[in-house]
């Protein structure tokens, strides 16, 4: 009867435990968790070596329970491939294919990620943040990086200027093999890895040849004056390497001089696979803020948006990590938005040391391959980091714009139909007949998908490349910034050869802009360059052979070593107003015979009320060069 007892209490004791634990989950399945935060404090992610198993559960019960948000304590985190889901991304401008992340953020809405201060360190080829058709999503007080980065570094320690031969002494992984120099990317570690990774290490890319080169200044933290007469980014050239000893290796050049002793080699690797891993991918998504973020580092760009609208940067750098020796944060543009629209912000934010650009926010040309009837075309992306290109969908407005000239030849075209043939060639079925309009090999630009920018109080410096490139055909605000880039502080282009960025600047501002020491890499343009490329004949100079449409350009100060300011092409509507130019002697003049000012194919232009100071402190009068109508 005691032993019954027992038993029994036993019993009613575990079904009161079931029943209670049962309570419990059905309150929280009925609870509206709607304001609350998933708290990461508890989940043992502060002792777990890899965070991303951990982090990817509780995206999945924030996803199923409705939470607001997630919530990082403050602490550093170690994200590694292994136990991250993978999915394929097309990505524009970057390299496609699975891409491993600790943060899918798939169809999630009114959703934040707190990252309470903490640093995220990443391991291997991963892409830290996808998020793809999601609305009103906050990323927030967090830093991204990776424990080993995505190019090869080295100081440059002795030369011999006969032997065409300069000796690097290494500061990041690499290999010499087979007389080639290779940078080499974390790989996953384990028995098998340790036997027989390196026999697919290449093959994976994961040794990649060093190619692609810049020498950067360790003093100046910048790239070299005049970087053309050391390094290129010629996508031919692999370095031929001898081994000197553990650290030390002997590269022969094809360039014209030998980099001086004390300068930084820098590679990023073998073209078509050194943009795997940028460090957010955005697509299909509204309404997000990215806000006191620092991407120390990512093997691609920084941030990438396509076909998202309503995007604001507030604080979100690029910047170097305080006391690394690393000289390099993004392998490509800091910031990159395309086919996007709504209002694109970017505010009080640092891009330093990148690879490429600070921001580009433009629209993408497809090309039409046939025409297939009376309504119908095929159209093709040409450029390889443009393939599975998310074009256009059924209800989008575009237009037919001319092979050479860039101009519009069409009417406004309802996309009524869109069939994917493959990864670049799909077909468009319009509402209106192109018989007589469209031929093989013009351009169709997106008109539905151009953003308007506001891009105010940011630095950009010490980069390869230009500062701001803007191709968008809505209005456009930059203001307050501080720019000191190696190449054009800001272009305004629009193409259909290479990249095939669309996109006629129409309203766009330039105020109250600090520009300087741009142009120290010896590109022949100028620090603000507007430069479509188009093909116009002799008489095509009519009042709608125009690209770009009303850009001012008013009280900004130059700071400027070189001669050429302005190059502006093919606007209807140009005011240059207001602006001081103060020349300085930070490097020695490149093009000093270039007029300051060169203005071709232009009409309704003003210029007016600028002055220029030079090195003696009086006050000379601009130069220019005009052909303006």
């Amino acid at each position: 009867m005691k032993l019954k007892l027992i038993v029994s209490a036993l019993i009613i004791a575990v079904a009161s435990m079931f029943l209670l634990g049962n309570k419990s989950s059905s309150i929280e399945s009925l609870q509206d968790l709607s304001s609350t935060y998933y708290d990461l404090s508890n989940s043992g992610i502060e002792d777990a070596k890899d965070a991303t198993p951990i982090v990817v559960e509780a995206l999945e019960k924030c996803k199923e329970k409705g939470y607001k948000g997630i919530r990082f304590p403050k602490g550093t985190f170690h994200f590694y491939p292994t136990y991250a889901p993978d999915f394929y991304t097309a990505i524009t401008n970057n390299d496609n294919g699975l891409k491993r992340t600790p943060f899918p953020i798939f169809n999630f809405n009114n959703f934040h990620i707190d990252g309470g201060g903490s640093e995220f360190i990443f391991h291997g080829k991963m892409l830290p943040f996808i998020i793809e058709e999601s609305t009103n999503i906050t990323v927030s007080d967090l830093s991204i990086d990776w424990e080993i980065p995505f190019f090869a570094q080295g100081t440059i320690v002795g030369n011999n200027p006969s032997a065409m031969t300069f000796d690097v002494q290494m500061e990041t992984p690499y290999l010499v093999e087979d007389n080639r120099i290779y940078l080499t990317i974390e790989r996953e570690d384990s028995p098998y890895e340790q036997h027989f990774g390196h026999r697919y290490a290449k093959q994976e890319k994961y040794h990649q040849r060093l190619g692609q080169n810049i020498i950067w200044n360790r003093t100046t933290k910048a790239p070299i004056y005049k970087h053309g007469l050391y390094s290129g980014f010629d996508n031919s050239f692999f370095f031929p390497a001898e081994t000197l000893n553990d650290s030390v290796v002997r590269l022969s050049t094809k360039y014209r001089e030998v980099p001086p002793v004390g300068s930084v080699f820098i590679s990023k690797g073998e073209y078509l696979n050194n943009r795997e891993n940028p460090g957010i991918r955005i697509f299909k998504s509204e309404n997000l803020l990215f806000k006191d973020i620092n991407v120390y580092h990512a093997g691609a760009m920084g941030l990438i948006a396509e076909r998202s609208s309503d995007i604001t940067l507030d604080r979100f750098n690029v910047v170097l990590r305080e006391g690394s020796n690393r000289l390099i944060t993004t392998i490509a543009d800091a910031t990159h938005f395309c086919n996007c629209k709504g209002l694109i912000t970017i505010k009080n934010c640092t891009f330093e040391n990148m690879l490429d650009d600070a921001t580009n926010v433009h629209g993408t040309y497809a090309r039409i391959k046939k025409i297939m009837g009376e309504k119908q075309i095929a159209y093709e992306t040409y450029h390889p980091h443009q393939k599975d290109y998310f074009f256009a969908a059924i209800g989008d407005s575009v237009r037919i714009v001319d092979e050479n000239t860039l101009l519009t030849k069409s009417e406004i075209l309802i996309v009524e139909n869109v069939k994917r043939i493959n990864e670049k060639v799909s077909l468009l079925t319009f509402n209106k007949s192109i018989k007589g309009v469209a031929n093989e090999f013009d351009g169709i630009d997106n008109i539905s998908w151009h953003a308007s920018a506001k891009i105010e109080n940011n630095t950009v410096k010490n980069n390869r490349a230009r500062g701001f490139l803007i191709s968008t055909s809505r209005k456009v605000e930059v203001r307050n910034n501080y720019i000191s880039s190696q190449m054009a502080a800001m272009r305004m282009s629009g193409d259909l050869k290479l990249w095939n960025e669309s996109g006629p600047c129409d309203s766009l501002i330039i105020e109250n802009n600090q520009f300087v020491n741009n142009l120290h890499g010896g590109n022949k343009q100028a620090v603000l360059l507007i430069d479509p490329e188009q093909e116009l004949n002799e008489s095509g100079s009519d009042d709608n052979s125009y690209y770009h449409k009303d850009i001012i350009i008013r009280n900004n100060d130059f700071y400027a070593f070189d001669a050429p300011i302005l190059v502006a092409e093919s606007v209807d509507g140009l005011t240059f107003e207001s602006n001081r130019i103060i020349q300085t002697d930070a490097y020695k003049p490149i093009f000093p015979n270039e007029p300051n000012l060169t203005v071709h194919h232009c009409k309704n232009v003003t210029i007016k009320d600028n002055t220029y100071k030079l090195l003696t402190g009086e006050f000379a009068d601009l130069s220019l060069d005009t052909n303006a109508d």
